[in-house]
């Protein structure tokens, strides 16, 4: 297995971006993803795309400036290989 990564800090502690590749020299099957973090005052946004068709987003977003105080999460999932589409929310009380 043969894995080739970068990451690049577009604007440090705010915005990274990451591409990675892997690749199985054997099968001859590669996989290729990318992604980008996204860091705001009060929420964080990651997103992820890969090459079979998948594309993969989380939003957390913080209710209160407190150590500890309650986090809304966003979770959501599209895979056009396979017509899925999915979606998620949560709510983390505490730390």
């Amino acid at each position: 297995m043969l894995s080739l990564n970068y990451k690049r800090a577009v604007t440090p502690s705010r915005v990274n971006m990451v591409a990675s590749l892997e690749c199985s020299p054997v099968t001859l099957e590669s996989q290729v993803t990318v992604g980008a973090e996204f860091n705001l005052t009060r929420s964080k946004m990651n997103l992820c795309v890969d090459g079979s068709g998948r594309i993969q987003s989380v939003l957390e977003a913080k209710l209160g400036r407190e150590q500890g105080s309650p986090a809304l999460n966003f979770a959501a999932e599209l895979d056009h290989g396979k017509s899925l589409m999915r979606f998620g929310y949560g709510l983390n009380i505490g730390s």
